[in-house]
């Protein structure tokens, strides 16, 4: 689905949607609700931030595992920064007032908010390709030591990072705690370390 708003162009997979939808139907912890709160905050965070440096988006794609803002900055990478640093900063925030909310009033379900506040901004925070963290880390080597420098560099820690990941996975299986999410995110940072 294609539409505009506000002179922005806003693309939503098909499979966007449809992995929403499954992911709804087949959730028994309650937890997607409130993981699509902290994700939603986290891009108007860097919507908010855009808006600050006047530089509205020109493209916002919905696609699965990702949502991709398009916009065109000045060649300083003290924007990138800016931007990439003002979503999780969002999550951080959040995670502290639902935190001191839980404290106050002992409120499981508020917990749960803070939680994958605390979740969502700290793995977008992993100096990776296709995480913010990754972004700053680029734009810091980048504009030291050149693009193809830091390209090679994110690819890297990028590759390790996957690699790591599925061995931590790997150890939770063979001890009989498989969790699915580590196997997930590794595959996921392997393939935008291939594509990017």
């Amino acid at each position: 689905m294609k539409f505009k708003l506000f002179g922005t162009k806003i693309y939503i997979s098909f499979f966007f949607c449809a992995v929403f939808t499954i992911m709804l139907a087949c959730d028994r912890t309650g937890l997607v609700l409130p993981m699509l709160f902290a994700v939603i905050m986290h891009e108007i965070g860097h919507l908010f931030a855009m808006w600050i440096f006047d530089c509205a988006p020109k493209q916002i794609r919905l696609i699965p595992a990702s949502v991709q803002i398009v916009s065109e900055f000045s060649k300083q990478y003290k924007n990138d920064i800016f931007v990439a640093v003002f979503g999780p900063a969002v999550n951080f925030v959040l995670f502290l007032t639902f935190y001191i909310n839980y404290l106050a009033f002992k409120n499981e379900a508020v917990l749960y908010y803070a939680l994958l506040n605390l979740l969502i901004g700290g793995f977008n925070s992993l100096p990776v390709l296709g995480l913010d963290g990754g972004t700053v880390l680029f734009s810091v080597i980048a504009g030291k030591r050149g693009v193809d420098t830091a390209r090679v560099i994110l690819k890297l820690i990028t590759a390790i990072t996957a690699l790591s990941l599925i061995i931590v996975a790997v150890i939770l299986t063979v001890k009989g705690k498989i969790n699915i999410s580590f196997y997930i995110a590794a595959l996921y940072l392997f393939a935008v370390s291939i594509i990017k």
